[in-house]
């Protein structure tokens, strides 16, 4: 067998090297030992093997602190890049070797159509293996292995016997296009957004019953405002289409959170009013007790949680 070069005898080894990326990110070797579940001895003897194999000192110790040295720091860039290399290669080296598994997600058409829809191909670039369904059908119970639902519900709903998890907590507030509020201008208090056009949906006219949110019914209540005479430019059936009507520029729209997807953030649509109202309800995530610990239902979750506070920022 011939012999390795030189070089490649002296390179350390992966957990010296992970062991030294974390004690440059923390500059502490006991927060470096805790995150990796090491004894600080271990790390510390960690350290002093990699600055023996390579023959600098990688940490200046100065009364209880330490530093990168110049060394250090040159060679903290090139293990960063080798370790976010290497874990990209390896994810998708196990992607590649996963068998395909179907997700069935139970949630509302409005809610899909807004909010997840706009985002799941962050999903699937991620997970490919997992093929999602999507079905807009109410659950009944979850009879299969990789079956989850979203639904929007009071906080603090309880659903016996499953597994829940408050995903996005449901604000409300009015929005328009930036033409619309070009021409009538900002405005000063809340009485001003009357003047504008409004959009409305069957279920915001006062009938009697309870109304849920988004509703200017709710908004004029919290801003104590009457209720008429009101500048009604259109009527719809739903949020997601009073939404589209705003974007449309044909008035201004109650909106959900879980009604936009990156209208805001892509200047399509922009708040009338800033201020955001609390509807003390929200989007919650549901599956059979154990399995959201299973692989694509976990994965599923820990990406929505990305997702929403991406968008909440």
């Amino acid at each position: 067998m011939r012999a390795l070069p030189v070089a490649l005898k002296k390179l350390p080894s992966l957990g010296s090297l992970k062991g030294f990326e974390a004690c440059a990110r923390h500059l502490n070797f006991s927060q470096a030992a805790a995150e990796l579940h090491l004894t600080q001895s271990a790390i510390s003897h960690q350290i002093k093997q990699l600055e023996e194999t390579l023959g600098v000192s990688l940490f200046e110790r100065q009364l209880g602190a330490i530093t990168l040295t110049e060394q250090g720091a040159e060679l903290l860039s090139v293990v960063r890049g080798f370790l976010r290399d290497m874990t990209r290669l390896v994810d998708r080296f196990a992607r590649q070797t996963q068998r395909p598994v179907t997700l069935q997600v139970y949630v509302h058409d409005s809610f899909a159509s807004t909010w997840l829809l706009p985002r799941l191909a962050g999903f699937t670039a991620q997970w490919p293996h997992i093929d999602v369904q999507i079905a807009n059908e109410e659950f009944a119970r979850f009879d299969g292995a990789a079956q989850v639902a979203i639904k929007n519900a009071p906080r603090g709903h309880l659903w016996p016997g499953l597994f829940t998890s408050l995903l996005l907590e449901e604000k409300m507030f009015p929005v328009c296009s930036p033409g619309l509020l070009e021409t009538f201008g900002r405005p000063g208090h809340a009485a001003e957004v009357l003047n504008y056009p409004l959009i409305f949906r069957t279920r915001d006219m006062l009938n009697g019953g309870p109304v849920r949110a988004p509703s200017w019914d709710a908004w004029l209540d919290h801003h104590d405002l009457t209720y008429a005479p009101l500048n009604r430019a259109l009527t719809v059936p739903h949020t997601h289409m009073a939404v589209l009507g705003a974007v449309r520029g044909l008035g201004v729209a109650m909106a959900r959170t879980s009604h936009l997807g990156d209208e805001l953030a892509s200047g399509k649509l922009v708040k009338v009013w800033d201020e955001e109202l609390d509807t003390d309800s929200g989007y919650h995530f549901l599956c059979a007790q154990g399995k959201e610990q299973s692989a694509p239902i976990a994965a599923f979750l820990c990406w929505l949680r990305a997702e929403v506070q991406a968008s909440v920022r």
